[in-house]
């Protein structure tokens, strides 16, 4: 269901943005490479190439700060992007604040969230490669967004999603399937405390046996990130002013840097003085408590290398979507080390409780992942007369807030 906003009418905020025609590249910004497995030297292009289709092994090492978009992906953008944003005056008034909020909306796009905004581009190399098959692990919407950029450029799709994951959202390989992807469903084992590393895993050894077939990981890489700043490039365009605050939501760090990376980088420049803000589950604290080293995506010293934080596993195995990702993008931790993003933990109540106010002042349903950045942006409306910025993805209208447990 698509819901219109009054206040978003009123401000039109959206009626004189551009398309963006260039991502921004924020690994341009910071310190990244990208180790190889086998001999923990620095992967030389050449060596990335074997892995990734060569146009996503150049996109990855990579170190223009701006990147163009390729225009059969920008025809494909121009259906949903710009995304709308819009102030929540309602939701200012059920916390009780005098700051103003900004809803940047990615429930708008193609899948429902930012996904689409990899996706697509991904898809896209990967055809202009002559690959015609993609596998990948997914909980479920990375997925059913990759299944839908495959079936535009006729590509096949096949995901791979944990057992937990899909008991919990069995509606998410149904959605894959429906968009053509094949999804197999891989069961727990004792070598994986990791729900992601055990699916990239299965994907990885299922992969190898293909012809024309590449595995992609789908999150924490530039490949991933870079696309996803599309989102903070058209907020800035959009508001008309400058928030104080920007938050995201932290599993791999495609949702927090693709809001706040066009932020960073004016903070990088000396043009700006922003709070960028994470939030993340007490399930998964990967900033406030993860250790830094080098950590891969799966166990099968396939994927290459990141300088970045880690943890051993999920704080007592829970399901949380998304923000399940043991490891995190490498700029997040960079950026982190160096005090540019801060970070606070949440626990599924707060979080829930933010998306039922949300809904029931905004009349809109958000995913899990954005509960928590709802809960993060209650929290900093405390500090009064701050602008600030959040991007939210859609939810469904079940019982997962009010009645159920299936998300949380």
């Amino acid at each position: 269901m698509i819901v219109l906003w009054n206040s978003c009418l009123l401000e039109n905020l959206n009626s004189k943005t551009k398309m963006i025609k260039n991502y921004l590249n924020i690994n341009g910004y910071c310190n990244y490479n990208l180790i190889n497995p086998k001999n923990r030297n620095l992967i030389t292009l050449r060596e990335l190439s074997e892995i990734l289709p060569s146009s996503i092994a150049q996109l990855e090492l990579s170190k223009d700060k701006e990147i163009e978009i390729p225009k059969e992906v920008l025809n494909i953008y121009s259906k949903f992007r710009p995304t709308p944003l819009f102030r929540a005056r309602n939701f200012e008034k059920a916390i009780g604040t005098s700051c103003e909020i900004y809803i940047k909306d990615e429930g708008l796009t193609l899948t429902g969230n930012h996904k689409a905004n990899s996706a697509y581009l991904i898809a896209y190399l990967c055809k202009k490669d002559k690959v015609k098959i993609i596998t990948t692990e997914t909980t479920g919407n990375w997925g059913i967004a990759l299944a839908k950029a495959c079936k535009k450029f006729g590509l096949e799709a096949i995901c791979f999603i944990d057992y937990d994951s899909h008991r919990k959202r069995p509606d998410r390989k149904s959605a894959m399937e429906k968009e053509g992807s094949k999804v197999i469903v891989v069961e727990q084992d004792s070598k994986h405390s990791d729900l992601l590393t055990l699916s990239a895993d299965a994907a990885i050894k299922y992969t190898k046996n293909l012809e024309n077939a590449t595995y992609i990981f789908g999150s924490v890489y530039n490949y991933f990130i870079i696309p996803q700043s599309i989102i903070g490039l058209e907020a800035k365009e959009q508001l008309g002013k400058y928030p104080d605050i920007v938050v995201g939501s932290c599993g791999g760090g495609a949702n927090l840097l693709g809001t706040s990376a066009a932020f960073i980088a004016d903070k990088l420049d000396n043009k700006s003085d922003v709070d960028i803000l994470s939030a993340e589950s007490e399930k998964c604290p990967i900033l406030t408590r993860g250790k830094k080293g080098l950590y891969s995506i799966d166990n099968l010293n396939y994927f290459p290398l990141i300088e970045t934080y880690g943890l051993d596993g999920l704080v007592n195995g829970e399901y949380i979507g998304g923000l399940g990702s043991t490891i995190v993008a490498s700029p997040v931790a960079e950026f982190h080390s160096r005090g540019i993003i801060k970070a606070r933990t949440y626990n599924s109540e707060e979080a829930r409780k933010a998306a039922k106010l949300f809904y029931e002042s905004e009349r809109k349903w958000v995913a899990l992942e954005s509960s928590y950045q709802l809960a993060s942006v209650i929290d900093k409306a405390r500090e009064n007369k701050k602008v600030i910025l959040v991007n939210i993805s859609s939810g469904n209208s079940d019982t997962q807030f009010y009645g159920g447990n299936n998300e949380w």
